[in-house]
């Protein structure tokens, strides 16, 4: 993992702790608006998938693993995924595989990361948010 991808504020959420994840498709979103992330970001979602147990275990896995890469500017995602412990929402992010930026939303604050799309995690998630809600 690098931990250069998880800073301020994504390094302050137990990602570890997530038991459950869930998959969106977004319907022509850009960058989700600072207030009322989740009212905001639910009216967009066109369709949704979640998981538990191993498949979640994997997806985090995976977005844990992300790489950091170089950053583009379009942040059209057509994807998000939330993640959950066992008390509720953890924290929240927009992928956008195009210019390679995951926007991290959690109480903690918001951060654009940089992810490396060519790296194996990055392929793997691409491929399961591929499968589970082709665009």
């Amino acid at each position: 993992m690098s931990t250069s991808f998880w800073k301020v504020p994504a390094w302050e959420v137990p990602i570890d702790k997530a038991v459950r994840v869930d998959l969106f498709r977004l319907d022509g979103q850009t960058i989700i608006p600072e207030d009322g992330w989740t009212e905001s970001f639910c009216n967009d979602v066109r369709d949704r998938r979640s998981f538990d147990g191993k498949e979640a275990q994997n997806i985090v896995r995976l977005f844990k693993g992300l790489s950091l890469g170089e950053s583009a500017r379009c942040h059209m995602p057509p994807w998000g995924l939330a993640f959950y412990d066992r008390e509720g929402l953890l924290f929240t992010t927009t992928l956008c595989f195009e210019c390679s930026n995951a926007y991290v939303y959690s109480e903690f604050g918001r951060n654009l990361r940089a992810f490396d799309v060519t790296e194996f995690h990055a392929r793997e998630l691409f491929a399961i948010l591929q499968r589970e809600l082709p665009l």
